[in-house]
């Protein structure tokens, strides 16, 4: 509620009572003057008591509204002035004449290496290793072979050294068990330990057939031998 409806109910109110309070004060007044005795004549007038009227509200002065801060608008931007590009006159291009190629210097001749020639390679020997078989001793004739730790050879041939096994670098030792005859020839020949490679074990064969050995005596008689021979095959 406002304060101007407030001051207005406020006085209003006021009002009432005030009017309420005159009027019992004339009521009293009526009964005291009906109770005694008048003598002389009394004039009674009564007035309507008139109420009291009400003051206008005092209005207070509205506030003013603030005024609204205008619109500060922008500046225009200036118009851009165009401005002609200015042309440049092309340069004349001055070809430049290619300059002649340097000639290269001519390559000197590397002096000849000599090629050497490949050293022959020695012939694969025979080596003679000690057996720990001892010989063995007969009392009398037999027709089994003496066993010779130590075989003496009259000739023997280098064996030939195989060409594919050579190209292959193949290489070892083979180990042969052969039987000597009375005239000092080989009779029968086996393989004890293989070198690994067929062709170098039967090189070794073909090498000891054409071998000849001193023939074993015993009593005075010629008898038949048996020896280990190996025959190592190496590229040096």
């Amino acid at each position: 509620m406002s304060r101007k409806s407030l001051l207005t109910l406020l006085i209003s109110i006021v009002a009432h009572v005030a009017a309420v309070v005159a009027f019992d004060q004339q009521v009293e007044e009526s009964r005291t003057i009906s109770v005694g005795a008048v003598r002389a004549p009394v004039s009674l007038s009564f007035s309507s008591v008139s109420q009291p009227k009400p003051q206008p509200a005092i209005e207070q002065p509205k506030p003013k509204p603030e005024p609204k801060p205008k619109k500060t608008e922008p500046p225009k931007p200036e118009p851009k002035v165009k401005t002609k590009p200015v042309l440049k006159k092309p340069e004349p291009v001055v070809e430049k004449k290619p300059e002649p190629p340097k000639p290269k210097p001519e390559p000197k001749p590397e002096p000849e290496k000599k090629k050497e020639e490949p050293k022959p390679e020695p012939p694969a020997e025979p080596v003679m290793e000690k057996t720990a078989v001892q010989e063995s001793e007969i009392d009398g004739l037999s027709n089994e072979p003496v066993m010779v730790s130590e075989p003496a050879i009259r000739s023997w041939k280098e064996p030939r050294y195989p060409k594919n096994a050579r190209r292959r670098n193949q290489q070892g030792v083979v180990m042969l068990d052969v039987v000597v005859d009375e005239e000092g020839n080989p009779e029968t020949i086996n393989i004890l330990e293989s070198s690994g490679f067929s062709a170098l074990d039967k090189a070794a064969i073909a090498s000891v057939e054409r071998w000849a050995f001193e023939p074993e005596q015993r009593n005075n008689q010629l008898v038949k031998s048996r020896v280990h021979i190996p025959v190592a095959f190496r590229l040096n």
